[in-house]
């Protein structure tokens, strides 16, 4: 699914409002690369998100698509100067302490207010809490709507009943089909250990579907390989966290999957350019 598949017959209406953010995020090649700084609530207060501010210098000196923060931290990243594109993540879930559940935390209307190109929530998949969670993210597309922001959704098989299917491209497909059925026009979503099996969950998912980041991985290399595995089987792109924020040089590492993404460049090639390594 391409960007193109998501320009709506313009107008003076809303559907104006949510193909001029979709543009700002994926650009002509429709696809972004767009950092994850929402991990606070999730994963705990790691030492580079708790140094925000400087963290966030470093990832904007290398001009990421977009990036994704909750609304309390919004203000912080972005109360002076022009921001990037960035997401509003309006659900949260936690590992420690309600990991298949994502609770509420900001709204569509909230989202517009604070000046954002998009609104994200997110789902798990095969958990008991799954029709709680469909019920709250078909409220938010139909507000999104009719305002004319676009929708994310993290769409993962996190559920307790998938057993040892979870993780599995069967349920990758289905979480992000999940979304897609509801009317997402982002889809993020795991990834399946392969280009081959990932392309499926391509195909079978109309929607722009993008990849998590995932685990922190060892080299620069691999997070490379990796974004070229995802662009390869025909993604939309990745919003990925830890392997930026996370990396010893995190302004060169966006520069570098920028590479890989929107230009083409393998990841070798990537790796010398922009990480010296």
């Amino acid at each position: 699914m391409t960007i193109d598949t998501f320009t709506p017959s313009l107008g003076a209406g809303s559907a104006l409002g949510r193909s001029i953010r979709l543009r700002r995020l994926f650009g002509d090649d429709g696809r972004a690369v767009v950092v994850a700084l929402d991990q606070a609530v999730p994963r705990g207060v790691a030492p580079r998100l708790a140094a925000i501010k400087d963290t966030w210098a470093q990832i904007a000196a290398g001009e990421p698509d977009g990036v994704t923060v909750s609304k309390g931290i919004a203000p912080v990243l972005f109360g002076s100067g022009a921001p990037r594109p960035w997401i509003l993540k309006a659900s949260t879930f936690s590992v420690d302490f309600h990991l298949t559940y994502d609770a509420t935390i900001a709204s569509v209307d909230e989202a517009v207010r604070l000046g954002a190109d998009a609104v994200a929530v997110g789902i798990s998949a095969g958990s008991s809490m799954q029709a709680q969670m469909l019920e709250m993210l078909a409220r938010v597309t139909e507000r999104a709507a009719e305002v004319g922001l676009p929708t994310v959704c993290h769409a993962y098989p996190s559920g307790e009943l998938w057993g040892d299917r979870k993780g599995s491209a069967e349920s990758v497909l289905y979480a992000a089909r999940a979304a897609a059925e509801v009317g997402v026009d982002i889809i993020k979503t795991w990834y399946t250990g392969s280009t081959e099996s990932f392309r499926e969950v391509v195909d079978g998912t109309p929607g722009l579907v993008m990849v998590a980041g995932g685990a922190k991985l060892d080299t620069d290399l691999e997070v490379l390989q990796f974004a070229e595995s995802v662009v390869d089987a025909g993604a939309a792109g990745l919003t990925i966290g830890r392997n930026v924020w996370g990396a010893d040089n995190p302004t060169g590492m966006v520069r570098a999957l920028r590479a890989v993404v929107h230009d083409g460049q393998s990841a070798t090639d990537a790796v010398r350019a922009h990480l010296g390594t």
